[in-house]
């Protein structure tokens, strides 16, 4: 397997996790607010989007497996 794209995805990853989507606490109505850095959310009540985080790790972590098996050394 390519390591440096693996490499590649650990940073993603870590990224995803630093800047997750934001959205509008449960009794508003659901509103996707963007990508934020963790510590600094866009209104004071939001919360982290906990499935489209899900769904952003996921799809950068089988983006990276099939990319590093994609440009490995033969």
């Amino acid at each position: 397997m390519n390591l440096h794209v693996l490499y590649g995805m650990v940073a993603a990853l870590i990224l995803a996790v630093m800047f997750p989507p934001w959205e509008t606490s449960p009794p508003q109505t659901p509103e996707f607010l963007g990508l934020r850095f963790i510590l600094d959310p866009p209104a004071p009540d939001a919360i982290i989007s906990r499935l489209l985080l899900t769904i952003e790790l996921v799809t950068i972590s089988i983006a990276g497996l099939y990319g590093a098996f994609l440009f490995r050394k033969r």
